[in-house]
């Protein structure tokens, strides 16, 4: 068979094995171009999870901080009411 200036011999006992060393060597390229793109989306998809939990992460310890600046504020604001009802008993 001719395929413009490429001749291509019918499957015959010379040629046999060279062809399907060639197919299998396409069959396991194309294989392994598959298994790089699902490693590469398991990793990306690990690494928005990773991302995502650091997120979450720090919007608690966020949170934690808050709450303890307002309990030390109330404290405060506490402590100062009771300082003045202090200075108040005195005068």
């Amino acid at each position: 068979m001719r395929i413009g200036n490429l001749i291509v011999e019918p499957w015959s006992k010379k040629n046999c094995i060279y062809r399907i060393v060639a197919i299998l060597l396409v069959v396991l390229w194309i294989f392994w171009g598959i298994t790089l793109f699902m490693d590469g989306q398991m990793l990306q998809q690990r690494l928005q999870e990773v991302q995502l939990e650091a997120q979450r992460e720090e919007a608690r310890a966020q949170r934690e901080a808050a709450f303890r600046r307002a309990a030390l504020e109330r404290q405060g604001q506490a402590e100062q009411l009771q300082v003045q009802n202090a200075v108040d008993a005195f005068k």
